[in-house]
């Protein structure tokens, strides 16, 4: 891409204004001068007054290429940048750069970006970033590892401060019915060694697996503070779905294949929200939580589709979600306990086989019927301070920088937040 063009002392291009543009305009359009006396009235070249006249443009723009999408099109990207900030999810620069070769492929453009790496250029963000002052770079501040694990209080403060914004917005989001969230979590087709009884003494106590290490499937789950949880939604690695592969779900369950792994991507994420979720959705604005996941927020039209849909999107602070997220506090450990004591009964009455693609669904289903369950949602939901709305429920050890280290063996259910890609020192706000 070009870099912005300079302009040459000698350059005598586009020296008049954009009021005498305008005026010029004017002037041929409602006080019948021609273009000929009007160009050299207002001292603006003939062609130039002529085109400008034809297509009603009567804005002076930077010389040089325009932008690649267009002043439209890069106000909205810009407004989707500004908009994922404000609702946790900020950018990094390769983030911005991914987002907008996504968007010129969206958009059919002739660009010229990497199809590689499948990024805009430096030179674009630059640019891009020189077009929009409303957006700037911001150095990050560097936290080591062990800091990393205590929360943020400034931090949970602002989360709270917008979640009691938009929860209490005048369209009522407030109702326990249109609070949501969502998250996803890895099962693996093996079972998990537990406490077994054992003479006093031994050294070694073994107990069969179905693998050294099972396939893991990812499943998404999401349910609202009123105790209803959608149907669980599932990632398996893979090209083809087979028919087997959904025996046993439970009744309107869905599943996804992803050629590259089994963990939720931008495209899948989208999806969801089009066939899972907003059919299940009630009618007007609801809000969905999230973790900072990259895949949740690197779609300009992911972002759309949920504006067009009256889905609010908010997400938590980095390091937070085993206080802030409902489901972590509730519902996964739960899930996976009981998933894993199907897989070691299937086990029992099934010695010598291993636990396959085919047998997951009907595993899920049974802890999904245990686990899923109106009780574990609304706990959840109160536990975290969502609803009712509640932040003084986060309590003070919380934010100690000692207590990951010292109690995290205690807490109920443990997700390490999975931060998007990013050069530490830089992150675009």
């Amino acid at each position: 891409m070009p870099n912005k063009y300079q302009r040459k002392i000698t350059n005598v291009r586009a020296e008049w204004s954009e009021q005498s543009l305008k005026l010029a305009i004017h002037a041929v359009k409602n006080e019948g001068i021609s273009v000929y006396a009007a160009s050299n009235m207002y001292q603006i070249p003939r062609k130039t007054l002529e085109r400008r006249v034809k297509n009603g443009n009567d804005k002076k723009g930077p010389l040089g290429p325009a932008s690649i999408f267009g002043e439209v099109n890069e106000s909205k990207l810009a407004s989707h940048i500004i908009n994922l900030q404000e609702k946790g999810f900020p950018l990094t620069i390769n983030d911005v750069r991914t987002i907008a070769f996504k968007f010129a492929e969206q958009l059919n453009l002739n660009h010229r970006f990497n199809k590689e790496t499948e990024q805009a250029g430096y030179d674009w963000l630059n640019l891009f970033l020189n077009r929009n002052k409303g957006i700037t770079l911001r150095k990050s501040k560097g936290v080591s590892l062990a800091r990393a694990k205590a929360m943020n209080r400034l931090e949970v403060n602002e989360y709270f401060n917008l979640l009691e914004k938009v929860l209490l917005d005048k369209n009522g989001i407030l109702t326990p019915n249109r609070i949501f969230n969502m998250d996803e979590t890895g099962l693996q087709l093996n079972n998990r060694p537990g406490y077994v009884l054992a003479k006093k003494g031994s050294k070694a106590v073994s107990t069969v697996t179905s693998n050294e290490k099972g396939e893991t499937i990812t499943v998404i789950v999401c349910c609202n503070a009123e105790g209803t949880f959608l149907p669980p939604a599932c990632i398996m690695k893979g090209k083809n779905k087979k028919a087997e592969f959904e025996d046993g779900m439970h009744s309107g369950s869905i599943l996804f294949m992803s050629q590259k792994s089994a963990y939720i991507t931008s495209d899948i994420f989208l999806e969801w929200l089009k066939i899972h979720f907003v059919p299940r959705k009630p009618a007007g604005k609801v809000v969905l939580l999230l973790d900072g996941h990259s895949t949740h927020c690197n779609s300009v039209e992911m972002l759309e589709y949920a504006n067009q849909n009256d889905i609010i999107l908010i997400s938590m602070p980095s390091h937070t979600s085993h206080f802030l997220q409902p489901l972590d506090r509730s519902v996964f450990k739960s899930l996976k306990t009981h998933f894993y004591e199907q897989c070691r009964l299937w086990l029992h009455q099934h010695p010598n086989r291993q636990i396959k693609r085919s047998f997951f669904g009907e595993l899920l289903n049974k802890a999904w019927i245990k686990a899923a369950t109106p009780g574990n949602a609304i706990s959840s939901f109160k536990a975290t301070g969502v609803f009712p709305f509640n932040p003084a429920v986060i309590p003070d050890h919380a934010f100690f920088e000692g207590f990951a280290d010292s109690e995290s063996q205690n807490i109920t259910e443990v997700t390490t937040a999975v931060q998007i890609p990013v050069d530490v020192n830089q992150s675009i706000s």
